[in-house]
């Protein structure tokens, strides 16, 4: 766990994949985002907001009350710009695109009759041979939406099993890579983790009054995979004003 902001009444995190928000069902004790924060932070810490275990990116709590209730509000009536940046299976042929299918919760899944409405603004970054690097920008907040409308939309998320995505291996697009043979080849991101970086959050700080903007590098394996595709796999960047 990483600060990457902190004043006398919020803090920003970047938590990293595969580390949960807040405490699982039947979960090691402790080891949530949560629970860090309140153990290095402040011990009346509560979250603003959640991600999803196998994703990355900026974690948002306060300890002070009217900073907390202020941010709640900006959170439940969607003035909180949010950027998520995706690696996905998939060639786009879209520059911008908006990303518009009902989710239903418990379970999340797209559901055109009783579902509630979701909207993502979906822009193109990079092709490469198979996959693309996208952006997408929530705006609504379902449940695991960037996952489902990546998926509904026939690109889903690498590394994303349980949303139709597959694990990203070198082999995949390298046309020189050879696998040993002695042992199985390992994907290029670790367990429990995919191609999602929550890494851009911007709103009003209550008590200054001021737009303040957070952002956060992707992580490493993200980086690392993104090297290779570029290197072996390249076809071109899009143009896009995200």
């Amino acid at each position: 766990m990483q600060v990457v902001y902190q004043d006398a009444y919020l803090i920003a995190v970047l938590k990293p994949a595969g580390i949960p928000s807040l405490p699982e069902r039947g979960g090691s004790k402790g080891q949530d985002a949560l629970a860090w924060i309140r153990q290095q932070v402040h011990k009346e810490a509560h979250l603003l907001h959640r991600l999803d275990k196998p994703t990355s990116g900026i974690l948002l709590a306060s300890w002070e009350e009217k900073t907390f209730r202020d941010l709640y509000a900006q959170f439940a009536e969607h003035r909180v710009e949010k950027k998520y940046w995706a690696l996905v299976q998939g060639e786009p042929s879209f520059e911008a695109a908006e990303l518009l299918a009902p989710i239903s919760s418990d379970p999340p899944r797209i559901d055109p009759h009783h579902g509630k409405t979701a909207l993502t603004i979906a822009h193109t970054l990079e092709i490469f041979r198979g996959y693309a690097l996208v952006v997408c920008i929530p705006a609504t907040g379902r449940m695991h939406q960037v996952r489902l409308h990546l998926s509904y939309y026939g690109f889903p998320i690498v590394g994303d099993t349980k949303y139709g995505g597959k694990p990203l291996y070198l082999s995949n697009f390298h046309p020189h890579y050879k696998p040993s043979r002695k042992e199985s080849e390992r994907p290029l991101h670790p367990p429990e983790s995919i191609f999602l970086h929550a890494g851009y959050l911007a709103f009003e700080h209550p008590t200054e009054k001021r737009k303040l903007t957070i952002e956060a590098a992707l992580p490493e394996y993200f980086d690392i995979a993104l090297k290779q595709l570029r290197r072996w796999a390249s076809r071109h960047p899009m143009k896009t004003r995200a």
